[in-house]
């Protein structure tokens, strides 16, 4: 079975995303609340090894990270985009965490 391994970049993305949902300025989240967002985006990023199709990425932005992508709705706003490689052995690796509200195309 093929494993699934998070950069240091996609780890700060990780604390990022955390850091800004305690801190929004519209209404910060609760810190149970902050911890499940973000474990929810974690347990996206470990299912990639169970996926049997990997869809490539098309976004410019994405490209500078990696050449697949999975898309993660949270809600009506917010997408997650988990950008990541495969190797040769199948094995996954979880570049950049990325939102719809950084993603722009050039």
């Amino acid at each position: 079975m093929a494993a699934v391994y998070i950069s240091h970049q996609a780890v700060d993305d990780l604390k990022n995303i955390f850091t800004a949902l305690i801190t929004w300025e519209k209404g910060p989240l609760e810190l149970e609340h902050a911890l499940q967002y973000v474990d929810d985006i974690e347990v996206k990023c470990f299912s990639l090894s169970n996926k049997k199709y990997h869809v490539r990425t098309t976004s410019s932005t994405h490209k500078l990270y990696g050449d697949k992508v999975l898309t993660y709705r949270r809600n009506r706003a917010t997408v997650w985009y988990i950008i990541y490689t495969i190797d040769t052995f199948h094995n996954v690796l979880i570049t950049k965490i990325i939102s719809n509200y950084l993603t722009i195309e050039k």
